[in-house]
């Protein structure tokens, strides 16, 4: 009877035991670790955002803290630290007893009612509290890691967007320098045709690139306009918050820059994805050994039981245990090994995945900046030269105009893709921090 008495106790103690649930401990050591890998501050409350920041022309750390603070989609994501702290303190509270309770009446008076009572606690989730807790501790471990994860996407997503913003716009205002040069040499080739000096099949086929390059400009400004609007997207503006001016210069491209070593162990080592996968590796396993302690014995409740007969209780302990006649178990542990087996192997995947992208973005970031060094010293200077070139033979009276506005145009097309290979260049090297501190883009954005 002690024992039983002590067996209650423990019950009524743990059932009025405080509950923690509050996840803002959790948040602080995600904030500690991303300001850490990026330098950046996480917001979980949008208080700290003020439209005053968007009155001047807009940077991209300024855009990267707005999106940190604004973005609803963060904020929809940190509610699973949450769920992941009630789950976790869930999973170390016991499941409320049960009681059994009939009242039994007799048809004669003479008879004296029957009344049956008892409390039952399921003892086997008792002992299982302890595994119980590390599944929710390694789920915990996991959901943190997918949150790190969706916090790197944020980052990533706002300034790749902004580099594509500021690409867009130089590559737009270039297009409408060629349409200006299409149009004047659209001009100068209708004034020789009236003067008898040029072909109207030649000045058709001059108007033909001046009403090509309006369609150019247009899909270049819409370009722009859609970049701007995905930004927008992941900053969380709306509203009259969206009518912020940017400035369009991408930054410069470094003199020198040292070649990224040990890429592929950074990239492992950092990667939150991977954390994400071995967390639910490690919290598959332990369920494995909750689902074996069940397998033993499914239930096994413990309790007292009271009866009164004839005016007389009786009262002493009870147990109910189930008989394993027909169902050993070894479907459901069969079940599980496959289960653990089929998370390793992803596991592996996924890291020789990893290796294989960090190899990638570090011969991606060296070949644009190779790229973009040939067409800064070479491709660009040369036709400027022959631009120039071409100006002197014209004022020299021995090249036509149209000579002179195709050089310009071919200039033009060079400085615009000049500018593409300079957002390569700065998407690639993003790439390639942002590998180096956990995050993957090639999972998500390809």
């Amino acid at each position: 009877m002690k024992k039983i008495s002590f067996a209650f106790l423990f019950l009524l103690a743990s059932s009025c035991a405080k509950v923690d649930t509050d996840p803002c401990a959790l948040f602080s050591e995600i904030q500690s670790d991303i300001s850490y890998r990026t330098g950046d501050t996480i917001y979980w409350e949008q208080d700290c955002f003020t439209t005053s920041c968007l009155e001047e022309d807009l940077k991209e750390e300024t855009a990267v803290q707005i999106a940190l603070i604004h973005n609803r989609r963060l904020l929809s994501v940190y509610e699973n630290l949450g769920i992941g702290k009630a789950e976790l303190a869930q999973a170390g509270l016991l499941k409320n007893p049960l009681l059994p309770f009939s009242y039994l009446f007799s048809l004669k008076s003479k008879i004296s009612d029957l009344i049956d009572i008892g409390l039952f606690q399921n003892f086997l989730e008792i002992l299982l509290i302890p595994m119980k807790k590390r599944i929710a501790e390694k789920e915990l471990e996991a959901t943190k890691a997918f949150v790190k994860s969706q916090i790197l996407d944020v980052i990533y997503e706002t300034r790749m967007w902004f580099l594509t913003l500021q690409a867009n716009e130089q590559v737009w205002e270039v297009a409408k320098k060629e349409l200006l040069a299409a149009e004047l040499t659209f001009e100068a080739a209708k004034r020789m045709v009236e003067a008898g000096n040029l072909w109207n099949l030649e000045l058709s086929d001059f108007r033909m690139q001046y009403e090509e390059m309006k369609i150019a400009v247009a899909e270049r400004e819409m370009h722009v306009i859609e970049a701007k609007e995905k930004l927008n997207q992941v900053m969380g503006l709306w509203g009259c918050a969206v009518d912020w001016s940017y400035c369009s210069c991408l930054p410069e491209i470094p003199c020198a820059e040292e070649e990224p070593i040990d890429i592929e162990n950074r990239a492992v080592c950092q990667n939150m994805e991977l954390e994400v996968a071995y967390q639910d590796l490690l919290a598959t396993a332990a369920r494995f050994g909750v689902d074996t302690s069940r397998l033993i014995a499914p239930q096994l409740d413990l309790g007292a039981g009271s009866e009164r007969e004839d005016g007389v209780w009786y009262l002493g302990p009870a147990f109910v245990l189930p008989i394993p006649l027909f169902d050993w178990g070894r479907a459901n542990a069969a079940l599980a090994k496959a289960e653990i087996s089929r998370k390793f192997h992803d596991y592996q995947a996924l890291a020789t995945n990893l290796r294989s992208h960090a190899r990638l973005a570090r011969f991606e970031y060296l070949n644009s900046l190779r790229q973009i060094r040939y067409y800064h010293h070479v491709i660009v200077p040369l036709a400027e030269q022959i631009t120039n070139l071409t100006h002197l033979q014209y004022n020299a009276m021995q090249l036509g105009v149209f000579s002179l506005l195709t050089a310009k145009q071919n200039e033009l097309q060079k400085k615009s893709v000049s500018i593409l290979k300079e957002k390569n260049y700065w998407i690639s090297k993003l790439d390639l921090d942002m590998l180096i501190i956990g995050y993957d883009r090639r999972g998500k954005h390809p």
